[in-house]
């Protein structure tokens, strides 16, 4: 690997860690289901790296959170949500390009974040009372997404001038 491009990998790292740690802090009506802020730095490593690298920083994401908050259960709510977010911002991203802008791609990357995030606290919680926060949950989705598609686009910018191929 490049110096460059583990250094940038890195970065991405440090900067999804500690956006996923101030996400735990932040209070949501709904437990165990975090916005998908870290999602800024998934699109742009999916941009810039690919699927696969784009895999390993949100594993080791997941990993030093499980560290960090001393929380397993943690690893599943963000490792598989993350998993089905990159895989369908990857395939948007591929197949859809022309269709889906950034924003798009950003918007349907936190949706299915926070869906998967409930499936798992509903299977884990053994309770349907979850169900009841998916409208809430997705039009926050639908603005953490907006907001991630925004900043992602104008980071994706900085750094294709710092890093490339």
């Amino acid at each position: 690997m490049k110096t460059k491009k583990i250094i940038l990998m890195s970065l991405l790292l440090s900067v999804a860690l500690v956006i996923s740690l101030l996400e735990f802090y932040i209070p949501i009506p709904v437990p165990n289901v975090r916005l998908g802020l870290s999602n800024v730095v998934i699109i742009n490593s999916l941009l810039i790296f690919g699927f696969k690298d784009s895999m390993y920083i949100s594993l080791l994401k997941s990993l030093l959170l499980v560290i960090i908050l001393a929380n397993p259960i943690s690893f599943l709510y963000n490792f598989i949500a993350s998993l089905f977010s990159i895989t369908i911002m990857f395939l948007l991203q591929k197949y859809f390009n022309r269709i889906f802008s950034l924003v798009g791609i950003s918007v349907a990357g936190s949706v299915i974040y926070i869906f998967i995030q409930i499936v798992i606290s509903v299977i884990l919680l053994n309770t349907y009372l979850l169900f009841t926060f998916v409208p809430l949950l997705c039009s926050i989705g639908v603005f953490t997404g907006i907001i991630v598609g925004v900043v992602s686009t104008y980071m994706n910018r900085i750094l294709r001038g710092i890093y490339v191929k």
